[in-house]
C-alpha cells in the first residue's frame, strides 16, 4: 500500500474508499473540499457492514489496549508506593543511624576528656609520691640511717 493510493490503512488489501469526495477528481476536490463550506461531511461507503464491522475492531482495540496501559499504570502506581514507603523507611533508619553516631561521638569524646582527667591525676600522685620519696631520701641521709632524725 502506498501513500495516496486512496486504500486506508486499516482496510484489506485491495479494498478501496469510495465517498463523493473522492468521485469528483483529486485536483477539483483538493480545493473544493477544504473551502466549501457548504459541503457536508459524507463518510466512505463499503459494501454491506464490513466499514462498520472495521470501526467496531479498531474500538475495540483501541478499548483494550487502554485497559492494558490503565492496568500497567496501577502496577506502577503499586511499585512507586511501595517504593515511597521503603525510601521513607531508609530515611528514618539514616536519621536514627545519625543520632546513634552522634550519641558515640559524645560519648567518645567524653570517655577521652576522663581518661585525660584520670592520667593527670595519676601523674600528680606519682609526682607528689616522687616528692616524698625524695624527701625521705634526704632524710635518711642526714640523720645518718635513722628514721628518727635527732639533730632538731
Amino acid at each position: 500500500m502506498q501513500y495516496g493510493t486512496g486504500a486506508p490503512l486499516w482496510g484489506k488489501k485491495g479494498e478501496e474508499l469510495s465517498s463523493p469526495q473522492q468521485q469528483q477528481g483529486q485536483a477539483s476536490s483538493l480545493n473544493s473540499r477544504y473551502q466549501s463550506p457548504s459541503r457536508a461531511y459524507q463518510p466512505p461507503s463499503l459494501g454491506g457492514t464490513e466499514y462498520a464491522q472495521q470501526q467496531t475492531n479498531i474500538m475495540e482495540d483501541a478499548m483494550r489496549q487502554q485497559y492494558e496501559a490503565e492496568g500497567t499504570a496501577q502496577a506502577v502506581m503499586s511499585q512507586m508506593t511501595t517504593q515511597r514507603y521503603q525510601i521513607s523507611g531508609a530515611h528514618g533508619n539514616v536519621s536514627e543511624m545519625r543520632e546513634a553516631t552522634e550519641k558515640t561521638k559524645r560519648e567518645i569524646k567524653d570517655l577521652a576528656t576522663k581518661r585525660l582527667r584520670k592520667k593527670r591525676r595519676l601523674q600528680m600522685i606519682a609526682g607528689a609520691l616522687a616528692l616524698t620519696d625524695l624527701f625521705l631520701f634526704f632524710r635518711l641521709l642526714v640523720c645518718g640511717g635513722s628514721f628518727f632524725c635527732r639533730r632538731y
